[in-house]
């Protein structure tokens, strides 16, 4: 092999490596969103169980098909997580899907920059 076939190659790899690692931190951080509620999740709410359709207030969940005076909107300490296999792996899906669909690439692409450290996704 010539010299600029061996650079090609050690350059795939590396960035074969990169992939591999990014998968990996990224399964585990999807692992910290199955103790969590998260969207779509089936929570207990006085009793009764609901899925989380919202959560664009930062103290508050929306429920779906809840009738209150705020339109199915409550505080979220007074929400527990349905603790199911399928609520389980429901939430690790929904923090593989995002980091999956948002970061990866820049990731890949860049590393994590300074800015992205403050950021509430680790």
């Amino acid at each position: 092999m010539d010299q600029e076939c061996l650079v090609d190659v050690k350059r795939r790899k590396e960035r074969m490596i990169k992939k591999l690692y990014w998968r990996l931190r990224i399964i585990k951080l999807s692992l910290g969103w199955c103790w969590k509620i998260n969207l779509g999740d089936l929570v207990w709410y006085r009793g009764k169980k609901y899925f989380v359709a919202n959560g664009a207030r930062p103290e508050s969940w929306r429920l779906a098909h809840l009738n209150n005076e705020d339109d199915g909107w409550v505080k979220r300490f007074e929400c527990g997580k349905v603790w199911t296999l399928e609520n389980i792996v429901g939430s690790f899906k929904s923090g593989y899907r995002f980091y999956m669909g948002y970061w990866y690439n820049i990731w890949i692409r860049e590393g994590v920059k300074d800015w992205m450290k403050s950021l509430p996704i680790w």
